[in-house]
């Protein structure tokens, strides 16, 4: 346990210290070092090999018991991008007035869940989720928008990034809010182009939120996301380094998702569905 503990807090020094310097280049328009952004990546990932093969589960068990702390927010945060400004005003328009905005380092997607979650402040890597846009190639030729969220053409649904989308569980679900109106030969649903997503949306891979989007897409949220303790999860918030922290239950509250079981069990396949899906 001594090396294990020696090991964690070596890695949360270096995750500062990158977290930091990142920062201060950014405040003063440097761009990182190639060769010592190299050294850093090297270094994390030979300390995230260690934690794991030493006790896998430690990390997210010792994030658990801290749960994350959402601070009241009572207007728009005058500081922040003209995106977050936006989404930011949605979420008090909505009464989510609890909620916070992080930015994230540039090298943020290449670096292990475990940093991800110390960046933004997580509990686990289990609430870190992703919004991404599912189309159904198979609607009827009368479905090609989504004013009907019984029956639409597209879908917004969120995950968590530790789970894997299960495209039959979601179909089935789909399906089922016909309630049998719609014959079982108009639903496929698929991951659905990035031009499409991005013009759904209006924002680019990696940017996309449920928070502030162009078209009203309805939303299915996963019900693991649901039943996470502590209920703060964390998700894109319209630009790529920009992520926005709610509770779940607020965020189920103000905005009526469908929560339905659309992830393949622990221990269970669905590489194919992963590797679709990978946001």
């Amino acid at each position: 346990m001594a090396l294990l503990d020696n090991v964690a807090a070596l890695s949360r020094i270096y995750d500062d210290l990158a977290v930091r310097l990142a920062k201060m280049e950014r405040a003063a328009g440097i761009t990182p070092a190639d060769a010592l952004a190299g050294r850093q990546l090297a270094v994390l990932h030979r300390l995230s090999k260690i934690e794991a093969a030493l006790q896998p589960s430690a990390t997210a068990s010792a994030a658990a018991a801290q749960p994350s702390r959402l601070p009241l927010m009572r207007a728009v945060d005058a500081g922040g991008s003209e995106v977050q400004r936006r989404l930011q005003a949605e979420l008090l328009e909505r009464g989510l007035a609890r909620h916070v905005f992080c930015r994230a380092p540039p090298d943020y997607y290449s670096r292990p869940l475990e940093y991800r979650q110390r960046v933004v402040g997580a509990a686990s890597p289990h609430h870190l989720c992703k919004s991404i846009v599912l189309t159904n190639t198979r609607a009827h030729p009368s479905v090609t928008d989504c004013s009907d969220p019984l029956n639409s053409k597209y879908y917004l649904v969120i995950v968590q990034y530790t789970a894997r989308l299960h495209t039959q569980k979601l179909m089935a679900f789909v399906k089922s809010l016909s309630g049998g109106r719609v014959a079982a030969k108009y639903f496929n649903m698929r991951l659905a182009p990035p031009e499409v997503s991005d013009e759904l949306t209006g924002f680019e891979h990696n940017g996309v939120s449920p928070i502030g989007l162009r078209t009203r897409l309805p939303i299915i949220l996963s019900h693991r996301v649901a039943q996470l303790h502590p209920d703060t999860f964390f998700m894109g918030a319209g630009e790529v380094d920009l992520k926005v922290g709610l509770s779940a239950a607020d965020f189920i509250a103000a905005y009526q998702p469908f929560v339905t079981d659309c992830t393949y069990d622990d221990g269970e396949g669905g590489e194919e569905e992963a590797a679709e899906t990978a946001g």
